[in-house]
């Protein structure tokens, strides 16, 4: 699987238990568009994490966000971030962060972020 921005993301957060002090992104294969953008995300999800866990546990009805999956944490707020950012159509950013929860976790996992990034999209337009 060809690494792109999203995916590097997704494991640096994946591996730092979601501790976004402590994330950083290391030099890697990435080309220079690819880890700026990377690092742009991560930056991004550092300086709007409280913002981005508000809207998680907003639009999560009847999951506390203690029960959502490590997999769904890390797409979601990451997927958040980036609706954020407003780089790329938010249908693009929606459809990359559920197909990298659907590989990473499961189909119904890959629904509830879809549900989840669908909701916040709609309040940040």
């Amino acid at each position: 699987m060809i690494k792109d921005f999203r995916t590097v993301s997704f494991e640096t957060i994946f591996d730092a238990n979601l501790n976004f002090e402590k994330v950083e992104v290391i030099k890697n294969k990435l080309a220079e568009n690819q880890l700026l953008r990377c690092n742009q995300l991560i930056e991004n999800t550092k300086n709007n994490s409280e913002r981005i866990l508000n809207s998680i546990e907003t639009y999560s009805k009847n999951w506390s966000y203690n029960r959502i999956g490590k997999v769904e944490k890390c797409t979601l707020t990451l997927g958040i971030s980036e609706l954020i950012m407003n780089l790329t159509p938010k249908k693009v950013i929606i459809s990359e962060w559920v197909k990298l929860t659907d590989i990473h976790s499961s189909e119904s996992g890959a629904k509830f972020v879809n549900g989840i990034l669908n909701s916040v999209s709609k309040e940040i337009e």
